[in-house]
């Protein structure tokens, strides 16, 4: 069973997530071009992937690590309180698995490859995050100093910063609950479950308040920004087909496209859905609440998604 989350977020003023240097003293923002040569500002997956495992740690919840040599470790503690780190690089056995999926969730739920050979699908996929409306081509500016010997003579650089204005932006995410807390075998399917059902839910349950809590982006510290969902359609399925990626989409009035989603949800069975809408967002907010039954806001729609694992 999956959990296929589709999202919409708003970015006010954000530089979320880098690109590569072209020299001199612009920085750059990630985008993609469709056929027309417009430019869309687009967070990668990967970054996505990072941020999610930094709200989970903001959460409480422990994350695997690297020595100084670079190796993975995860740290475990025992009845006595003492703390030890244990070095990955190695072949993993059963014994070793167990107090992994215990003392880190985003091995579990991220998926892995170890040096010596051990490696996991991951439970958790996501698309990029990608915007709704053209880049704009707009700019904030700063200064990098420059140090002079002689101090009546102080200058600097002005570097110019990309940024993504008053847009919005789409991701999906897709979680394969029934590989929560399990080990599977990449050649024969075999499941081996390592987490108790208890376990598998408090740890859904702490993923789903890290999508609610979704925090991140680069250059936070002078624009930051909130990537949380605003618009959220959840929906229960039997198989791993993100349907609802295409289907959101909101037009440069902030009006959410209602008939999109109507022929997607009526197109691929679900066994349940629920949108949840943050209120103020969206200009056609009464007539979505009127096209849907049962839309709450978005903390209550993932809410009932917790305590999904069945077994």
């Amino acid at each position: 069973m999956f959990l296929n989350i589709a999202y919409i977020t708003k970015v006010n003023l954000a530089s979320l997530n880098g690109s590569e240097s072209t020299g001199g003293n612009v920085t750059l923002i990630k985008k993609i071009s469709n056929a027309n040569g417009d430019e869309f500002a687009y967070v990668s997956g990967q970054a996505l992937r990072r941020y999610l495992k930094e709200t989970l740690m903001q959460l409480g919840e422990p994350i695997s690590g690297v020595d100084e040599k670079g190796n993975p470790t995860f740290l475990i503690e025992d009845k006595n309180g003492k703390k030890t780190f244990i070095n990955l690089n190695k072949k993993i056995d059963n014994d070793m698995l167990n107090k992994m999926y215990k003392s880190v969730c985003d091995l579990d739920l991220f998926g892995y490859m170890l040096p010596k050979g051990n490696r996991r699908w991951s439970p958790v996929k996501v698309s990029p995050l990608v915007s709704l409306l053209p880049y704009k081509g707009e700019y904030d500016y700063l200064t990098r100093k420059q140090k002079t010997k002689d101090e009546s003579k102080r200058s600097g650089n002005i570097v110019q910063v990309e940024i993504d204005t008053l847009n919005f932006m789409r991701g999906n995410i897709m979680i394969n609950i029934e590989h929560i807390g399990n080990d599977i075998n990449e050649y024969t399917y075999e499941s081996r479950p390592i987490l108790s059902k208890e376990e598998k839910n408090r740890r859904l349950n702490i993923l789903l308040d890290a999508i609610k809590s979704f925090n991140g982006g680069a250059r936070q510290a002078r624009n930051l920004e909130d990537i949380s969902p605003k618009f959220i359609i959840i929906s229960k399925q039997k198989t791993g087909n993100p349907f609802l990626l295409n289907a959101v989409s909101v037009d440069k009035n902030g009006n959410i496209n209602i008939e999109n989603i109507k022929e997607a949800l009526a197109d691929n069975p679900t066994e349940q859905y629920t949108i949840g809408i943050t209120k103020g967002i969206f200009a056609n907010e009464q007539e979505i609440k009127d096209a849907f039954p049962n839309v709450v806001t978005v903390g209550k729609a993932i809410d009932m998604y917790k305590n999904s694992v069945e077994s």
